[in-house]
């Protein structure tokens, strides 16, 4: 049995290996990265960064036979910085060693450009930029190098690489917002390409994950560019769903060991703590950091009850819910109303609700209505049953739709 660590309530970011749980979904997707790539998805603030952070570690620490490098991409503005993105976290020391490549193609195109040569000598990777003038207009040419170098790694027979490329869909959604849709459309036709073409050779894979969601982006991109094509139409879909019932125990008693006190029964009051969360890590954090400034760090089943009441309510909790009402004026401008109608009626009706009885509740199109309800399943505000061959909905989860009721209905 793993033994308890000492945590500190917090929302931002922690070292892989203090990440807790998620050794069966790192499993599944591991096994789905074997033969394919994959798109992941949920809504913000589901822990996907330290999930996907947690993943790569666990694949070099454990040897594995496919391992997978993390990349963030948030703060990459344009595509002259992407290759180079790449270049330096090959280059970090958690990918230092294990990781057979010279890059041949990188050296090969950096010399046509540049007077001084580079020369590539393991193990240590070359100090070169593609950020340059030079390449200002060979950018596809610099990152398809990179990616087809990886893909000629020194590695096992049926090896694979994955490429996380964490943050890629907000990315792309801030280039859109600086006039360069464009760069982000031919991107994305490049990454098609590079992934049909390394499949087998190289075994490259890719996950692509992001908090803004690759679907926004595909669907602003139809809607305003005429945007056709399907770059990941036949990548494996995969949703980070709350952690499991051991999972979310661990964590509370974790965080717990942080100088707090159970004035009650420890087993009864971190079942409070996970039910009302209903196990999604970064709400357990929270609840914890309100336990701590407001109930003096003292746990029992009333201060929990007491702490998400206030995390429901307290205007100055409003930023960890907020960002759920403004992405969808953000991204959503046009069905934004219906949206908004759609999930006040529901928030106040609580229940699993059939979408005829939906689309008789509100003044909207039927027909905007069903886009709208399918726009929010695949966004995960909403989950749908199918029973009886009838379509009914609700929030995937009840403390979004308690916020939403209490604040916005």
């Amino acid at each position: 049995m793993q033994k308890h660590y000492k945590l500190a309530p917090t929302v931002g970011t922690i070292p892989p290996d203090k990440v807790v749980g998620r050794l069966t979904e790192i499993e599944e997707l591991y096994k789905l990265t074997e033969s394919q790539s994959v798109v992941l998805s949920e809504i913000r603030r589901m822990g996907k960064t330290l999930f996907l952070q947690k993943f790569a570690y666990v694949t070099v620490k454990e040897n594995r036979l496919n391992k997978a490098i993390h990349f963030d991409l948030m703060q990459v503005v344009d595509v002259t910085e992407l290759t180079d993105n790449l270049l330096d976290k090959l280059r970090s020391k958690e990918n230092y060693g294990w990781l057979k490549v010279q890059l041949e193609r990188c050296r090969l195109l950096y010399n046509k450009f540049k007077p001084e040569k580079i020369d590539v000598k393991l193990p240590q990777l070359p100090e070169l930029s593609f950020k340059l003038p030079e390449f200002k207009t060979e950018w596809k040419k610099a990152l398809s190098a990179c990616i087809e170098d990886l893909a000629d790694r020194n590695h096992q027979e049926n090896e694979s690489l994955t490429l996380i490329l964490d943050e890629m869909p907000y990315m792309l959604w801030q280039w859109i917002l600086n006039g360069k849709a464009q760069d982000a459309i031919e991107l994305l036709s490049l990454l098609r390409s590079l992934r049909q073409s390394l499949q087998d050779k190289g075994r490259i894979r890719f996950v692509i994950c992001g908090s803004v969601g690759l679907e926004v982006v595909l669907n602003h991109l139809r809607t305003e560019f005429r945007y056709t094509a399907e770059p990941f139409n036949d990548a494996a879909k995969y949703s980070l769903e709350a952690m499991n019932d051991s999972d979310a125990v661990f964590l509370s008693e974790c965080l717990a060991l942080s100088g707090f006190t159970f004035t009650e029964n420890k087993e009864e009051a971190i079942n409070a703590i996970c039910q009302v969360t209903e196990n999604l890590p970064f709400y357990i954090n929270k609840l914890f950091a309100i336990l701590q400034n407001s109930f003096d760090s003292k746990i029992s089943r009333n201060t929990v009850y007491q702490a998400f009441d206030e995390l429901l309510t307290n205007v100055d909790q409003d930023s960890t819910f907020e960002q759920l009402d403004t992405r969808i004026s953000t991204y959503y401008p046009k069905q934004a109303d219906i949206m908004f109608k759609v999930l006040n009626y529901l928030s106040k009706k609580g229940t699993i609700t059939s979408e005829d009885e939906i689309k008789e509740s509100l003044e909207a199109d039927d027909k905007a209505i069903q886009e709208v309800l399918r726009l929010l399943t695949k966004d995960q505000y909403l989950r749908r049953v199918i029973e009886n061959e009838t379509r009914s909905y609700r929030f995937k989860y009840k403390l979004i739709q308690q916020w939403w009721k209490l604040n916005k209905a």
